[in-house]
């Protein structure tokens, strides 16, 4: 395996945004290998680099840039590193993902804390920070090595360092580093460069429109052969899966996984708008700046526009899959009865809690604060959010599922 000063030989000034062609040439030198899996699945790194080229690189200071750089290099190279796995093991392609549970709501929404509850079945298998930056070798080899572990956490520490703020937003990352757990829909797709989290981190309009028009069969592609690595070797399990960004390609995403349940979080949108604005105003500062207040509404009214279309297209989506798939929970509801919603979604999926799964809900619930770390504090007022102007621009939405800005939990409990 490279070494991590070895990926910073391209561009060692970076005065100039690199390139999809330079970075795959740099990493396939850095590697020895070639195979990146067909050229299908390099359309999210082209859009993303031409994102950077005409619309972000300027804006980013020099740490900035090497923090990205590496970031898409070392990917590039996991994913060489992932083929050539998939070579030498080809068990790996005979793996059948069957039947997952996959959160598909909206950042902020309490998709975090249902994928936690998901994951604590002892019979599930919920992928963690560390293997999604470390992957290569797979488990079926043997348990990762001290070293392996610790770059993961190397690599998360550097990157939010510039953001400490984040660990408010998302205190699990303080205790458990990159032991905690991973979203699928950006952990996983960084390494094919789609992802909502990279639009947060250095994209730009080129970029969100590769999000909203492109059709992401190939990313999801990904996606599958991923879940196929971590799971050669182990049996009888099942995926417990979390992303927000999927509501970017919910119709890709049910194509590729027919028999999942997808599991769609609802919260009111007074809450969950102001704090996803917040969060990603936050995650501004990976540009390597201070934020101040004027871009970090910018920011807020930037992510909201992303996010109604967002839920606009996964809507429509829905609509052409069916209600099948679907699970619908309230936030309200899981935070006042978490274990008997997850009873609800298991009954749903045809499933059972175990009395053991039960234990470690109420073991986790006991044991961890949200706000133990410090409160994230956010007001949508603060992003010049108007009620009826929300409520009139997701008007389809709270038709539907009656979670409007300022709906009270007691009305949608």
């Amino acid at each position: 395996m490279a070494k991590r000063d070895d990926l910073m030989t391209l561009h060692a000034e970076l005065n100039q945004a690199p390139t999809a062609e330079a970075l795959i040439a740099e990493a396939r030198r850095v590697t020895g290998l070639d195979d990146l899996g067909g050229p299908a699945r390099n359309a999210g790194l082209e859009a993303f680099t031409a994102s950077l080229r005409d619309e972000t690189w300027a804006t980013m200071t020099g740490r900035a840039r090497e923090l990205c750089a590496d970031f898409l290099l070392h990917y590039l190279c996991t994913r060489l590193r992932l083929v050539a796995d998939r070579k030498a093991h080809p068990g790996i392609a005979q793996e059948r993902i069957e039947k997952p549970l996959i959160v598909v709501g909206p950042p902020r929404s309490g998709s975090t804390l249902m994928h936690t509850l998901l994951s604590l079945d002892p019979d599930a298998l919920a992928p963690e920070h560390w293997i999604c930056r470390e992957p290569s070798p797979p488990l079926v080899e043997g348990a990762p090595s001290a070293e392996r572990r610790q770059e993961a956490e190397k690599r998360m520490t550097e990157l939010f360092g510039l953001i400490p703020d984040i660990f408010v937003t998302h205190p699990y990352m303080i205790e458990e580093g990159a032991g905690a757990l991973a979203e699928c829909g950006s952990d996983i797709l960084n390494m094919v460069c789609t992802s909502q989290q990279m639009w947060c981190f250095w994209g730009g309009a080129t970029y969100k429109r590769y999000l909203l028009e492109s059709d992401h069969t190939p990313a999801l592609g990904f996606h599958h052969d991923f879940l196929q690595h971590v799971q050669h070797g182990q049996t009888g399990k099942h995926w417990a899966l979390k992303g927000s960004d999927h509501m970017l390609w919910m119709r890709e995403l049910a194509a590729q996984y027919p028999d999942a349940k997808l599991i769609w979080t609802h919260r009111d949108l007074a809450q969950q708008l102001g704090s996803l604005a917040s969060v990603q105003s936050i995650l501004l500062g990976l540009r390597g700046h201070p934020v101040s207040p004027e871009q970090r509404r910018a920011q807020g009214k930037r992510a909201i526009e992303l996010q109604h279309a967002a839920v606009e297209k996964a809507m429509r989506a829905r609509q052409e899959i069916g209600e099948e798939p679907f699970i619908d929970v309230s936030y309200h509801e899981l935070m006042a009865a978490p274990l008997r919603t997850v009873e609800q979604i298991y009954a749903a999926a045809g499933r059972t809690v175990s009395a053991e799964h039960a234990r470690r809900i109420e073991e986790w619930l006991e044991n961890n604060n949200q706000t133990r770390h410090g409160v994230h504090k956010h007001s949508p007022e603060e992003f010049g959010f108007d009620r009826d102007e929300i409520n009139a621009q997701f008007a389809p939405y709270v038709e539907r599922y009656g979670h409007g800005f300022g709906i009270r939990p007691e009305v949608v409990a």
